[in-house]
């Protein structure tokens, strides 16, 4: 490329790198570490999904066709638009916070493992032909050829070098409503061309998204997720690829409590059973029990949602393909701001018999559900799966107890019966709140005991940014305004 190209690109484009370091990860003083006898955990996999086609994993060991575990990554973002849908005069200003709340967000679920860059271009391409064509995508083939085609006509004025994925920004009121990606190798069996060289994904969002409820960034890194490997954990009857699926209503029971079962929220983490497969949770975080070892056994889980060290997960195997994760939850501003407090500890069989949508995963504590209509805004109802300080819950033969809640969560595990408490006595009631199994839900007693809210929490609302506010007697930062819940 001549001096004079490389002027001419530097008109179009900037090149952004998201400094990290400037980010503030709660830090906890260290409790327990993980046992080392991590490998009798280490499901594999023998799901329909993966001996199928072998793009995404539910357990061991790891796919890496894509995104490596780790590394920095650099994602050009371009804003496109047609004749009949024009251009904004600065396309991407409202899409700058989710940039950075994107790679953030990547940096926290990986614990630093995972950068991203972006290289951007500030003004808009004009596409040609009608903006209609977005109405009318009939799956992947169409998406792929639509894909070719948006490339066509920006490779001449973009630079690919070093580009792995490409994130292309519509103008709002466009006529795609749920989006449009395609994933090496998922949806695409070869890579997308460029003069500079093959891109493994694209992605394109819709007007679903691109609200303070459903931000942007969230179907880009659900998207982005699967260019790591990470399954769909929403059940998918239409697909051919999922043939054992479990009986549940959609969008299935892990739904609020994972970017890949729904990333409109409530809970946008990543769980730490796929971050342990992916390589995104070292072994030293990991207990792993077998259920010949029960017995009583008792641990501190520190949350997912912190850069601390010490254990995070509590895995116990029942059987080749099936074990009981337990693992501690935290909000972070990358959550669904509602009127619950999604914090506590979260129990969930994860079966690796079952793959990419076929509902690997099942969070034991299913007994109610909660409503979330924010602003007006529907989203599904989501399972109160979190257990609270003082509560208990049976899983086959063992029990469960949140034995105290703070900075992070003492858990106790039983094959003896436990009983509930209050939050910080030892005050006994009723036995288990919760009793579960691979086969169905058992409803929660009448007479066990709600545990209390211990504090309050308030959302605060200044332009598209959202904050949550938790504490005895919360109070919006300034510049913010407290919303009114429904």
């Amino acid at each position: 490329m001549t001096n004079e190209t490389r002027m001419m690109h530097r008109q179009f484009f900037v090149s952004v790198s998201l400094l990290l370091a400037s980010i503030c990860l709660p830090s906890l003083a260290r409790p327990t570490f993980g046992s080392g006898a991590v490998e009798n955990c280490r499901l594999q996999e023998s799901s329909y999904p993966r001996q199928l086609n072998d793009h995404l994993f539910t357990g061991f060991p790891a796919i890496s066709k894509n995104f490596p575990s780790s590394g920095t990554f650099t994602l050009a973002i371009i804003p496109v638009h047609y004749r009949d849908l024009p251009a904004e005069a600065e396309p991407l200003r409202r899409v700058r916070d989710d940039m950075t709340t994107f790679v953030e967000y990547f940096d926290l679920q990986t614990e630093g493992r995972v950068k991203f860059q972006w290289r951007v271009r500030e003004t808009s391409i004009l596409l040609p032909g009608s903006e209609n064509e977005l109405e009318n995508m009939k799956g992947s083939a169409d998406e792929a050829e639509f894909a070719r085609r948006i490339l066509a006509t920006v490779d001449s004025v973009v630079d690919f070098t070093g580009v792995h994925s490409v994130v292309f920004v519509l103008p709002p009121g466009s006529k795609n409503r749920g989006g449009i990606q395609l994933m090496y190798p998922m949806k695409i069996s070869s890579l997308l061309g460029t003069r500079e060289g093959g891109l493994y994904n694209f992605v394109m969002a819709g007007t679903h998204f691109g609200n303070a409820i459903r931000p942007e960034w969230s179907y880009w890194a659900h998207e982005l997720g699967h260019a790591f490997h990470l399954p769909d954990l929403y059940a998918q009857p239409w697909s051919p690829t999922a043939k054992n699926i479990r009986n549940f209503e959609a969008p299935g029971p892990f739904h609020g409590w994972d970017l890949m079962a729904n990333q409109d929220g409530p809970s946008r983490s990543i769980n730490m059973w796929l971050r342990w497969v992916r390589g995104w949770a070292a072994d030293s975080q990991i207990v792993c029990k077998q259920i010949s070892d029960f017995g009583d056994y008792q641990t501190d889980l520190v949350p997912l949602e912190t850069s601390s060290p010490g254990t995070k997960a509590v895995v116990i195997r029942f059987s080749g393909t099936r074990a009981l994760v337990i693992e501690s939850r935290r909000e972070t501003k990358f959550n669904l701001q509602n009127s619950f407090i999604d914090e506590g500890v979260l129990a969930y069989e994860v079966d690796t018999s079952l793959g990419h949508g076929e509902i690997p995963m099942i969070p034991v504590k299913r007994s109610r559900q909660l409503s979330v209509n924010p602003g007006g805004d529907r989203n599904p109802p989501y399972f109160d799966a979190l257990l609270t300080e003082g509560q208990v819950l049976k899983y086959e033969n063992l029990y469960v107890k949140v034995v105290t809640s703070g900075k992070w969560d003492t858990i106790r595990i039983s094959s003896a019966e436990l009983l509930e408490s209050s939050p910080s006595t030892t005050t006994t009631s009723t036995t288990t709140t919760t009793s579960t199994s691979i086969a169905g839900t058992v409803p929660r007693r009448a007479d066990a005991a709600v545990m209390p809210v211990r504090r309050k929490s308030i959302v605060c609302v200044r332009g598209k940014t959202v904050r949550r506010i938790s504490g005895v007697k919360p109070i919006c930062p300034t510049g913010f305004i407290k919303r009114q819940m429904n």
